[in-house]
């Protein structure tokens, strides 16, 4: 028997179409208000009728008269058919919606359905149809209160639980309690009883009810979200049931000004209103708040597995985002070291210490090299090795970056990865190491020992593959460190050493127990008891470096005594008006009898050097030289002390240089070197807190600008030899590489500062470089720097920005993301020719000190430019050019000839055009080898435990390290030759190493190749043939 719901007569008065005759008879039913008829079948409807009583109890209740049950069963039956002939076709099925059940219910709780769904799911299961109005009890014929009926309070009918719902409570009744009214069996129930059990029961399955609907209700509260409108629209008030549904599309990087942030895509479901074209909604992780952006301000995410990746390259997405997550990732974990591709970057400082990490930033011990730089020394290793070919490492970054430490442990790692033999061994590497800390760097706001020299050290292997031998070249030492003094920063950690821990012996012969209370180069003692102990124990290393290379006693007294005499120079000081001599007298008597020059002897040498062109014009000597360098502009006193200490430190450490070289140095023949290049790091004062950088400070001076250079030029070999030779070799071999080279390049800077004008005929309006510029106004009269400027500016407006403040200028220094101010006061008296700077080894040469006589004393003939560069530049120190291995000498002729061909010729007395000389004498010195870039990284704290992602970023696009990942990614960066591929890998294929096992025979190495690729059955997407080359991705 099918069951049909019951319904209420009134719900059915306005569908019955009765005829004529019985409409009236019926009309009586239309006041029982409480009356439902519950269908059986389709012919047989029963009619259950109840009567509820008013709340007044009457005084006497009667029921109902009972109405014929015959009577109504026919008019029911009569009403169905005409309406049955009157209803319209069924309508068909509405078609399920396309999104698909299964979508939408994985993003709510296991329990919970949305109201869209169950409503459609219990249309299909003809179920419910819609919400029917629940009438309020104490209303009575007032306006209705509509309720909205939960799946949980829907039961089913049946035929044994079947309950029966009355008008005014919607309560249902058990089919115990239900009474069927027939004239054959009707019972007379008491009002009174029946009211109260009625009443009781009202209640209690009231409150359930009410219960069930606040929990679901609860539940649908927090599975739904509330209706998202995008930005800048207004939800719609008036529709209050359709909400929007977003879902999560994976997570993505949300990039914002002070860094980014991890977020959560969401795209709209079916029937959603989409988002204006190029933006994006997102939600952060951090706090839930969501937010439209544009799709460019969202970047891939990688995959947590993959957040201390060793190399970037192997990261899906490489983006700016990813890489710095990775980076500052494996920083916080002590992995500051990471591949980029073929090169390294270096985080730095590292957070955690890994071994012996130093106790500063560039601290004496030695840094153990982490995993990804024992990596590295293995790799270029083996590829020397293997192909019998120079390597070059070099490190490139800002000052304070760690660029000497992590250069000096790849050194050491390399030494211990292949061994060493002759003269050179680890000891004495670290030994090297420990000399040139002292006499080479100064203490920083930055680092404890900042680097003022550019070295290049070449180690060289013999055809066992060990370490032979050893040589080191150094140039554009920074020598007017040591007279000039700079706000943060201290002088050579040397004389600190020297002053803190030399014997009382040793204190006497230098005169050195009663020190002056003042030092006009600002070389003082140290005072607290910490630094004293640190100095004294810095000395005591010095010394068995010193022994450790081999440096004999008489070698290292005329060490300290060149020292001593530049500390006792400082002190004696210069007139600022006046005469030129010394302040302090006695100073400068012991300045010279430290040096074994007698008193008047030094102040002419110092002072009085015209007299010296004088004596050399009457005797018609050296006229060529005299006649080329002229009288120039008199030199204050000052200017006269400062160069006789320049010069004679400069002549010290390159005689240091020549000493390690010796102890070095082996006749042994070698077949390939790896040379290791540190150069002083890109400095700036805005990159010193509260150091010259702050509004209205001294900006950078002309030393900063020579190292800036260097770094200018090392960062244009690196573009050159990632982007443009790349681009070259893929176009020659007819390989199609989509290589998109970055627009930008530092060949702008360059240009600006070292451009050299046309050698025929140059008008003034062609561009010229700062140092050539520099060069023809120092030659000009009555030429001045802010002359200087005024050029420099009009020829490169877009690099170099004049400032407000007089003489100082802006130049875009690393593509921009670091612009360096300089203050170009003074730098006419710092590149002129300081002939008291000239007269430093003539002095040295005359001592009457045994010891530092022979120690000055050149073994070999040099040309001018070669020894020490006569000041060039006011940056000197070109050592390393005596040695006695094949290698060495192939490396001192190209530096010679670099010095002596071309323009050097020309301009071989030209102080700044020196600078960019010694710059290319380095880069010709690396440029046929196999280059490998270490680009070091400054990790500054943003204050919170966490880094400064702006400073990092300018860092990352100065370092190009995105373009140059993604270049190696998409194109073939391995190669080999056809011959090599061939004896390398066709033991894999037997049948086609017996086809050309013949070394008689000249083959196709072409084909042979090709046969051999078809035989292993390879990738053809990872391997691409050239026409000399095999080269694989």
């Amino acid at each position: 028997m099918n069951l049909h719901p019951r319904v209420s007569i009134s719900d059915l008065r306005p569908q019955l179409a009765l005829p004529t005759c019985l409409r009236g008879a019926f009309e009586c039913l239309w006041d029982f208000q409480d009356v439902s008829l519950d269908f059986c079948g389709p012919a047989e409807p029963v009619l259950f009728l109840q009567i509820q009583e008013e709340k007044t109890p009457p005084a006497v209740a009667e029921p109902a008269p009972p109405l014929p049950g015959g009577f109504l069963k026919q008019l029911v039956r009569d009403s169905e058919k005409e309406t049955k002939q009157k209803e319209p076709e069924a309508k068909e099925e509405r078609p399920p919606n396309k999104l698909s059940d299964g979508l939408l219910q994985q993003f709510l709780l296991p329990d919970q359905t949305p109201p869209l769904l169950e409503a459609e799911q219990l249309l299909h299961d003809g179920r419910a149809s819609t919400q029917r109005p629940i009438r309020s009890p104490e209303t009575g014929n007032g306006p209705e209160t509509r309720q909205e009926v939960t799946p949980k309070s829907r039961q089913e009918v049946t035929p044994e639980t079947r309950k029966e719902v009355t008008p005014k409570s919607r309560q249902e009744v058990t089919p115990k309690s239900r009474q069927e009214v027939t004239p054959e069996s009707r019972q007379e129930v008491e009002p009174d009883v029946k009211m109260e059990r009625s009443k009781r029961k009202q209640q209690q399955e009231e409150k359930e009810r009410r219960k069930e609907v606040q929990q679901v209700e609860k539940g649908k509260e927090e599975v739904m979200e509330e209706r998202q409108e995008p930005e800048g629209r207004q939800a719609d008030a008036s529709v209050t049931e359709v909400r929007d549904v977003w879902y999560e599309a994976g997570t993505v990087w949300f990039v914002h000004k002070e860094g980014f942030t991890l977020a959560t895509q969401l795209k709209p479901d079916e029937g959603t209103p989409e988002l204006p074209e190029g933006r994006v909604r997102v939600r952060l992780q951090t706090d839930g708040s969501l937010h439209d952006v544009t799709e460019d301000e969202i970047e891939k995410c990688n995959p947590a597995a993959l957040d201390l990746s060793e190399d970037l390259s192997d990261l899906p997405s490489v983006n700016e985002s990813a890489v710095l997550h990775t980076l500052t990732s494996r920083a916080r974990a002590g992995m500051p070291l990471t591949h980029a591709g073929p090169n390294l970057v270096n985080l730095w400082p590292p957070m955690q210490a890994l071994s012996k990490t130093p106790r500063s930033q560039r601290g004496e011990s030695v840094w153990d090299p982490p995993p990804a730089l024992e990596a590295l020394v293995k790799r270029v290793y083996v590829s020397m090795v293997g192909s019998r070919r120079d390597h070059s490492v070099c490190v490139l970054g800002r000052s304070g970056t760690g660029k000497t430490t992590t250069s000096q442990a790849f050194t050491l790692a390399l030494l211990r990865q292949a061994g060493a033999t002759g003269g050179v061994s680890g000891e004495r590497v670290q030994a090297m190491f420990t000399v040139l800390r002292s006499f080479g760097c100064v203490s920083s706001p930055h680092s404890d020992a900042s680097s003022r020299f550019a070295s290049v050290f070449s180690l060289d292997f013999n055809h066992t593959g060990r370490a032979a031998a050893g040589h080191l070249q150094t140039m554009m030492l920074d020598k007017w460190k040591v007279c000039q003094k700079t706000d943060g920063e201290s002088n050579f950690l040397v004389f600190s050493q020297m002053l803190a821990g030399v014997n009382s012996a040793m204190r006497t012969e230098l005169q050195l127990h009663q020190l002056p209370e003042s030092n006009s180069f600002g070389i003082v003692p140290p005072t607290k008891v910490e630094e004293k102990q640190r100095a004294s124990v810095a000395f005591a290393k010095l010394l068995a470096a010193m022994e450790t290379l081999s440096f004999s006693a008489g070698e290292q007294k005329a060490i300290w005594h060149v020292v001593a005499g530049i500390f006792h120079l400082g002190a004696a000081g210069a007139c600022k008006v006046g005469r030129r001599q010394f302040v302090n007298f006695d100073s400068a008597q012991a300045a010279g009898g430290v040096l074994g020059c007698d008193g008047e002897d030094l102040h002419t040498s110092v002072f009085k050097h015209h007299l010296r062109q004088l004596l050399q014009r009457a005797t018609g000597g050296s006229r060529g030289r005299a006649a080329e360098e002229g009288e120039g502009p008199r030199l204050s006193a000052a200017q006269c002390v400062g160069g006789m200490s320049a010069g004679l430190y400069e002549e010290l450490f390159t005689c240091i240089v020549s000493l390690i070289n010796r102890a070095l140095s082996c006749p042994q023949l070698t077949l390939a070197s790896v040379m290791v290049v540190d150069a002083p790091g890109l400095r700036s004062p805005r990159h010193a807190a509260g150091g010259r950088g702050a509004a209205g400070g001294r900006g950078a001076g002309w030393a900063e600008l020579s190292h800036n250079y260097l770094q200018e030029r090392l960062l244009e070999q690196y573009h050159t030899h990632t982007f443009t030779h790349t681009r070259e070799r893929y176009t020659q071999e007819k390989i199609l590489v989509e290589v998109q080279s970055p627009e930008e390049s530092p060949s702008d800077v360059v240009s600006a500062l070292d451009q050299q004008p046309p050698q025929v005929r140059a008008a003034d309006g062609d561009p010229r470089g700062l140092l050539w510029v520099l060069d023809e106004e120092l030659g000009t009269p009555a030429s001045s720097e802010n002359r200087t400027l005024e050029r420099v500016c009009q020829y490169y407006s877009n690099t170099v920005r004049q400032c407000e403040q007089p003489l100082h200028c802006e130049v875009n220094h690393l593509m921009g993301s670091d612009p360096v101010r300089y203050d170009l006061t003074g730098w006419t008296g710092l590149i002129q020719i300081n002939l008291s700077a000239l007269n430093a080894l003539g002095v040295l040469q005359g001592s009457s000190i045994a010891e530092v006589k022979a120690m000055f004393t050149p073994r070999i003939s040099l040309p001018p430019l070669c020894r020490g560069l006569g000041g060039l530049g006011g940056l000197g120190g070109l050592g390393g050019l005596e040695a006695g291995s094949q290698r060495s000498l192939q490396r001192n002729g190209t530096v010679r000839k670099t010095f002596s061909g071309g323009v050097a010729a020309a301009r071989r007395h030209s102080q700044s055009i020196g600078v960019k000389l010694q710059a290319d004498a380095l880069l010709n010195l690396t440029r046929r080898a196999r280059p490998v870039f270490l680009q070091c990284v400054s990790a500054e704290p943003d204050g919170g435990g966490g880094f400064d992602v702006a400073a990092l970023r300018g860092q990352l696009h100065a370092a190009q390290i995105l373009p140059a990942l993604q270049l190696h990614r998409t194109g073939f960066p391995e190669h080999m030759a056809f011959c090599d591929f061939r004896c390398h890998f066709q033991a894999l294929a037997p049948a086609v190493m017996r086809r050309y096992a013949s070394m008689f025979i000249s083959h196709d190495e072409r084909k042979a190749v090709e046969e051999l690729l078809e035989e292993l059955d390879l990738d053809p997407r990872s391997i691409a043939m050239g026409t000399s080359r095999v080269r694989t991705g």
